[in-house]
């Protein structure tokens, strides 16, 4: 899920608290996948932490 589309639709319907950013390193090496997060995505800086490290670091009490 690197496109706007599917993450406006995952946002939509589940809300910012509940998505978690990850990828399928090695078996997949988007080009894009740090930079879809800083740079081409319309999330705000508090949704950006909650999907980037805040959601995990709550659910796994990090």
């Amino acid at each position: 899920m690197l496109s706007e589309p599917q993450l406006k639709f995952i946002l939509d319907e589940m809300g910012p608290e509940h998505i978690m950013y990850s990828l399928d390193y090695p078996y997949k090496q988007p080009k894009n996948g740090k930079t879809f997060l800083t740079e081409n995505s319309a999330l705000t800086d508090e949704q950006r932490e909650l999907f980037a490290h805040g959601n995990a670091e709550k659910l796994l009490k990090l």
